[in-house]
């Protein structure tokens, strides 16, 4: 015997494990919310040694030994457009991946991992991150609580952090 669906049958509920929108790693950086989504969000690590590496970049913290790898450490406050501190002895990082790149990222704090239904995109315009770096590192914004928080574009981020690429034949950095 067969039924009809919606003919004595009670009806399914719908979505009822549907996965959310989003995953994120939520974290602080100078008294300022952001989140990455955690297919980029590889790990928490506490470095206490770091290198330095001379004539590096602003943001190239240093370098330190990451189980065997070469991990670079970035301060990524510049490109959003926050002040820039003095860093102690000791850094917490988030390590960030997309494709090949990997860096790990100072950061002050990392508040958790949490489900998000939905993404608000960015509206042109929008004062919501009033510095022109959050608006250009910005894939949307998340609802924490009462907060909106600004999805960071790891990828993005991870890329505009590259080492300036030879221009070919010329054997100078591009700009």
């Amino acid at each position: 015997m067969t039924q009809t669906p919606g003919v004595g049958s009670p009806a399914l509920p719908e979505a009822l494990d549907a996965p959310p929108a989003l995953r994120a790693c939520l974290f602080a950086l100078a008294g300022v919310r952001f989140a990455v989504d955690v297919r980029s969000a590889r790990e928490v690590v506490l470095f206490d040694e770091i290198t330095t590496v001379p004539l590096a970049p602003r943001h190239l913290v240093g370098v330190a030994n990451l189980r065997g790898t070469v991990m670079p450490i970035v301060d990524i406050r510049a490109l959003l457009d926050l002040p820039v501190e003095q860093l102690g002895p000791s850094v917490r990082t988030l390590v960030l991946r997309a494709g090949p790149l990997q860096a790990a990222v100072v950061v002050d704090a990392v508040l958790g991992l949490e489900p998000f239904e939905e993404i608000s995109p960015p509206v042109p315009g929008d004062p919501g991150p009033s510095a022109p770096g959050r608006r250009r590192f910005g894939a949307g914004y998340v609802r924490w609580g009462a907060e909106s928080v600004l999805l960071l574009d790891a990828p993005k981020i991870l890329e505009a952090l590259r080492p300036h690429q030879l221009r070919p034949g010329s054997g100078t950095a591009e700009e």
